[in-house]
């Protein structure tokens, strides 16, 4: 079954405020692509034409699409116009069907445990703490191989988690709970909760 792999570099974790930088896409194991949009300088992509060109292949109904933890980039790039569909895999909810108490729900974590392979960590490329930049600062080059590394990983952890699903019979689950949900968590997030102002205020008085 064809797949495609995505993530999304953005200048921070809140994934209703944060901009997107760039855009990693992986459609076969040993190979990543990085698009970048958004970086302070280099040769960046206009957005909606970059948009506009993936939107075909990653609302393709035949083609599946997968991430690690996809309900992020999800609302990332829908609220740059372009819906993911259909959302099939997600490395980080398969993770935690085959294992609940897993303390390798990170990408970087999971590819150490699963792969035996020690990736680079954002903080390597942002720094952290009060001298911490944003993604958009670093280097397009830089972030390319990052990035690209994020969504070729994510590809062959599936693989392995295919494997580990079936054994604790858990491809069920993430098929018809985890991944439909994912949508419809993603646009509840999106459209938000009314509050009612007035009944809260009489209520602190």
């Amino acid at each position: 079954a064809k797949v495609i792999s995505f993530d999304t570099e953005t200048t921070g974790t809140e994934e209703m405020t944060a901009e997107l930088v760039g855009i990693s896409l992986a459609v076969k194991e040993g190979q990543g692509y990085y698009i970048p949009v958004g970086h302070v300088a280099g040769d960046n992509l206009p957005i909606q034409t970059v948009i506009d060109a993936i939107t075909p292949a990653m609302t393709n109904a035949k083609i599946g699409k997968v991430a690690h933890n996809a309900k992020y980039d999800y609302i990332v790039l829908a609220r740059y116009g372009l819906t993911v569909s259909p959302l099939t895999f997600d490395t980080m909810l398969a993770e935690f069907i085959v294992d609940p108490a897993s303390r390798h729900l990170g990408l970087k974590n999971l590819s150490e445990q699963r792969l035996g392979e020690e990736m680079t960590h954002i903080e390597e490329l942002i720094g952290k703490g009060k001298k911490q930049i944003s993604m958009a600062e670093v280097a397009i080059e830089a972030v390319a191989n990052y990035a690209a590394a994020d969504a070729e990983t994510t590809l062959r952890l599936m693989a392995i988690e295919e494997k580990e699903l079936k054994r604790v019979e858990g491809q069920k689950i993430l098929d018809e709970i985890d991944m439909p949900l994912t949508a419809v968590l993603a646009d509840m997030e999106m459209t938000g909760a009314l509050i009612d102002t007035k009944f809260f205020g009489e209520m602190s008085k």
